[in-house]
């Protein structure tokens, strides 16, 4: 709490300087989102110079370099090709002996789409809120803690990340491959990734807040000292932006993020639409909660990130999911089987992880399903209960957000009314009330979406004559969102 008192006090002399903050914050994205850049596209001179212009402020604000540069050098594999790439680095030593060699990583790609030509005219897609805003404010906050040394009691190190727009790349190589940090020392990562569009988006989002213990307690009374409007703050590592290979060995990483209202990815993504006031606000914010984190005597993965990391811990989400697709009656001693008909169903699941592979998803279904019939049209109104076992399967064709798996266990349904023909089933009599089945298919998960094809098989003989055996079966495209 006393670190609180003082951000106020803090607090009020910055203020006097947020509108020169702002100004500076507009002639940093304006030079790294000019048309001289050319979209800063892997392979373009215009990156380059992006290079180049942020190295020189490292320099300018007195960051030191781990090497003789602040340059960690990737030789990039895209498709066929081999593309160079450059991660700039720089930091700024602890000033407490004992947390000093604990680092705090503060992020921000600069990297972006380059160019492209339509009907014979060039398009730049200039990338100013994305993400030219966000490795503004991490310059200023650099050179913030640069001016007022003994100000941070952990080592904080910058970096301007390439390649995130090819695959989270220049983090990913950051994590696996600099040799003059230890992964295990860093305690905390922020990635500023689309930081320039408060006002429109009515605040700051924190996404992964929750990843670090008393992370989301902090970050509000920072936001309360700062008179910072906060929106969400989760307790997962997004996927996509450089948070995620951070996430990936445990370090809780939070996404510093206004929002997607400026033109997201479109060449209208021009410096001059940014809201530099509110960028002010977001990077006096970040200076404040970084001091107060950089001073906590013990930074340490939430409860609930552990579960997640830990190959045998739990951990428990839900969401909608929808099912389309068809279904039949097949016979299974007879020669033919039943036409398809339409059938849908939608409803909730409940999703149990077991670390990162194993996940336990039963879903609570209406079920809408069919054959045709001797009579015509066989509909049925059920309660479907399906309980599949997931496998997330890794590698590096799924590695990051997003997930291939494949899919299997039974369901259980239980029917609430039916048709033959138009008219109604005795349900429980010569028509059982219940059924047991088995579910398998394949998924995709992408971030908080799953996409899926699976395949529905009945064990029950739903046939109301003894000399006729029939069974239910159904395909199905299905579409899920986790909260």
């Amino acid at each position: 709490m006393l670190l609180i008192c003082l951000l106020t006090v803090f607090q009020s002399k910055a203020n006097n300087n947020e509108d020169r903050l702002a100004e500076r914050l507009k002639k940093h994205v304006s030079v790294l989102a000019s048309d001289t850049l050319e979209g800063r596209g892997l392979g373009t001179k215009g990156k380059i110079r992006a290079k180049q212009y942020i190295a020189e402020q490292f320099a300018n604000i007195g960051l030191e370099s781990f090497s003789e540069d602040y340059f960690q050098q990737l030789d990039l594999r895209i498709g066929l090709a081999r593309v160079p790439a450059t991660n700039i680095i720089g930091y700024l030593r602890g000033s407490d002996l004992e947390l000093a060699d604990e680092y705090i990583v503060i992020g921000a790609h600069y990297d972006h789409l380059g160019y492209d030509y339509f009907d014979g005219e060039m398009f730049i897609f200039p990338g100013a809120d994305d993400n030219a805003s966000g490795v503004a404010a991490m310059i200023e906050i650099a050179a913030h803690f640069a001016a007022n040394p003994g100000s941070h009691a952990r080592s904080l190190i910058f970096i301007a990340f390439d390649a995130e727009e090819s695959g989270l790349l220049g983090a990913r190589r950051f994590v696996e491959n600099f040799a003059y940090v230890d992964t295990d020392n860093i305690s905390m990562m922020f990635s500023l990734d689309m930081v320039g569009m408060y006002e429109a988006n009515r605040g700051l989002h924190l996404l992964g807040m929750g990843t670090l213990d008393d992370g989301e307690r902090i970050a509000r009374e920072v936001a309360e000292a700062t008179n910072t409007r906060l929106r969400r703050l989760t307790d997962e590592v997004p996927g996509r932006t450089d948070t995620w290979p951070f996430g990936q060995l445990g370090i809780p990483s939070v996404h510093a993020f206004t929002g997607t209202r400026s033109p997201y990815h479109q060449p209208e993504d021009t410096y001059d639409l940014l809201d530099y006031e509110g960028m002010a606000t977001v990077t006096v914010f970040l200076q404040s909660l970084i001091r107060v984190l950089s001073d906590e005597p013990v930074l340490k993965p939430s409860d609930s990130f552990e579960r997640i990391q830990d190959p045998a811990g739990l951990h428990l989400s839900y969401g909608l999911s929808a099912h389309i697709g068809s279904s039949y009656h097949s016979y299974p001693d007879e020669f033919f089987r039943a036409k398809n008909l339409f059938a849908a169903s939608f409803g909730f699941f409940v999703q149990v992880n077991a670390g990162n592979k194993l996940a336990l998803r039963p879903e609570f279904l209406y079920d809408y399903h069919g054959s045709q019939s001797a009579e015509g049209q066989y509909r049925m109104h059920s309660l479907t209960i399906p309980f599949n076992l997931i496998y997330f399967m890794g590698g590096s064709a799924t590695d990051g957000f997003v997930k291939l798996y494949p899919l299997a266990g039974g369901y259980f349904r239980y029917n609430l009314s039916g048709t033959d023909g138009g008219e109604s089933l005795d349900l429980g009599d010569l028509h059982p009330a219940s059924e047991w089945g088995i579910n398998a298919g394949i998924g995709l998960q992408v971030m908080r979406f799953s996409v899926s094809y699976t395949r529905r098989w009945g064990l029950t003989n739903i046939s109301p004559f003894p000399e006729t055996d029939i069974y239910f079966n159904g395909r199905y495209f299905s579409i899920g969102y986790r909260f």
